[in-house]
């Protein structure tokens, strides 16, 4: 007779490790010949991105770009703000996690702290901490015994829940806008300071293939193109749709990360001549996964009336639930900026930026600190152009859905939306917008059988009936295993549920 263990296999993302370190870049930024030469620093705004990563043995290797935006007090009679804008390459080597499978690594970064030294009016040295996040995953198979072919053959079982990937995608989109000023603004003759601020990303499937849309807002500050060059700042929102690149089927859900690579602003003429419209140009990562949870059965115990099954088992960690939780967070603050002349005549910009976000677990809870950047550009009363710099913390409690061992799979924040309003002539009320994003993962060792070893016993001998008291640790499985007769015959001869709890000393008939 034979005998056939039949096993399926299960196909996890696992994140395996989130990695942070924090590393230091030093430049040294040179004065165009076009422009003219420093006075003051008013803002020095940077800002990271990942652009490869590339796997070398033991070791992966991450390359980016640092972007630095330098907003300065020009050293003429009449200082004018000016603006530099320049790149710089920069890589570190991450060492691998020690696991025998396949492991993929997801890495962003991002500024945490910029300072900007005068070495001269044509030179400035710059000094940015900035943290490496590398998120390493495992994409393994892991076989399950299901099954047990064979006569006379009877199985104890447990369902289980497993997450299980349907498929996994990495693309790179490019996003183009072309944006008008609002109605009524002068035009642009030079663009002096910008930034791009992606939103919360939301998963759509109206079209076939799941897509992420989100709103990006683009803070311009400009020198306008007229008789007295006036400065002039816009915020402007625009859509952002980019595709997932997997297809999630009707009962699979798709968890997705995004995050800015590269983006470029530049001014457009209109239609009459002008420079009234902006061509925003962006690159954007998305990291996404098609899961399912799906019901499995794994072999706890069996046993077979004519053979000896001897079961061998092995524990393997499995995700048996994955989620995505939100919420949004509110900062208020009032500010006052420092300004000798203490009075404003006009605020010009303010936007914020990212600059730390941590998330610790704690019993069932897991707790989010972070950090938001504020940059605020205003006009003085004597229409000199200056800036005040600041930075907001926040932090926030996620509660787990229910206890288990969980696991913190990304953290993650975006701005919304920035408001204000101007309290005093020195004072303004800030309101800060956050989208926080926390993704989490259940894991459990699961106990599978992964191989089967079939004994034959001959001339082995039953007694015909057998009188049997039953001890503390009984059950009717172990008694009809031990005595290898059917469960439910055992149960039939003696009126008892095949599930009901023996009383120790319980009289049993084993026919």
């Amino acid at each position: 007779m034979q005998m056939e263990l039949l096993k399926k296999p299960i196909r996890s993302y696992r994140t395996i490790e989130i990695r942070e370190t924090e590393e230091m870049l030093e430049n040294s930024i040179i004065v165009p010949d076009s422009k003219p030469d420093i006075k003051d620093i008013l803002l020095a705004d940077a800002e990271c991105f990942v652009t490869s990563v590339e796997k070398s043995g033991r070791m992966i290797e991450v390359g980016g770009e640092i972007k630095y935006r330098v907003l300065y007090s020009s050293d003429t009679p009449e200082p004018k703000p000016e603006n530099i804008v320049t790149y710089f390459t920069w890589s570190f080597s991450v060492p691998k996690p020690k696991v025998e499978g396949e492991v993929g690594v997801f890495a962003k970064c991002r500024c945490q702290h910029t300072e900007v030294n005068i070495i001269n009016g044509r030179k400035i040295l710059v000094r940015t901490v900035i943290a490496l996040i590398c998120r390493f995953y495992e994409v393994k198979s892991d076989e399950i015994g299901r099954e047990i072919l064979g006569e006379n053959v009877y199985l104890k079982t447990t369902p289980i829940n497993v997450v299980t990937l349907k498929e996994n995608s990495g693309i790179n989109a490019r996003v183009s806008n072309i944006l008008s000023l609002p109605h009524g603004s002068p035009a642009i003759k030079e663009i002096l300071f910008s930034r791009i601020n992606l939103g919360p990303a939301e998963l759509s499937y109206r079209d076939e293939d799941p897509c992420l849309e989100a709103k990006g807002t683009a803070y311009i500050l400009y020198r306008s193109d007229t008789m007295d060059e006036s400065i002039e700042s816009v915020v402007l929102e625009f859509p952002i749709k980019t595709t997932t690149g997997i297809r999630a089927g009707n009962d699979g859900m798709v968890l997705a990360s995004n995050v800015l690579k590269k983006w470029e602003i530049e001014p457009v003429e209109d239609s009459d001549g002008l420079n009234t419209q902006i061509s925003v140009n962006m690159e954007i990562e998305v990291d996404a996964q098609a899961l399912m949870l799906e019901e499995q059965v794994i072999i706890d115990d069996a046993y077979s009336i004519d053979y000896k099954l001897d079961l061998k088992s092995n524990a393997i960690n499995l995700i048996t639930d994955e989620r995505e939780v939100t919420d949004s967070v509110d900062l208020n603050q009032r500010i006052r900026v420092d300004d000798p002349s203490g009075q404003m005549a006009e605020v010009l910009m303010v936007c914020a930026n990212e600059r730390n976000i941590a998330s610790m677990m704690n019993d069932n809870n897991v707790n989010i600190q972070g950090t938001v950047g504020v940059d605020i550009i205003f006009a003085s009363i004597d229409r000199q152009i200056k800036s005040h710099q600041l930075e907001t913390p926040f932090n926030h409690m996620f509660g787990m859905p229910d206890s288990g061992q969980w696991k913190i799979v990304e953290t993650c924040f975006n701005i919304d939306d920035v408001s204000f309003d101007i309290a005093g002539s020195d004072t303004i009320e800030l309101s800060i917008r956050l989208r926080l994003k926390l993704r989490v993962a259940k894991i459990e060792e699961v106990v599978c059988t992964e191989d089967l070893i079939v004994t034959k016993e001959e001339n082995r001998r039953k007694a015909p009936i057998i009188l049997y008291f039953a001890h503390p640790e009984d059950t009717m499985w172990s008694i009809a295993k031990n005595y290898r007769v059917p469960l439910s015959r055992l149960a039939i001869d003696n009126g008892i549920d095949a599930s009901a709890k023996l009383e120790p000393g319980k009289r049993l008939f084993i026919m």
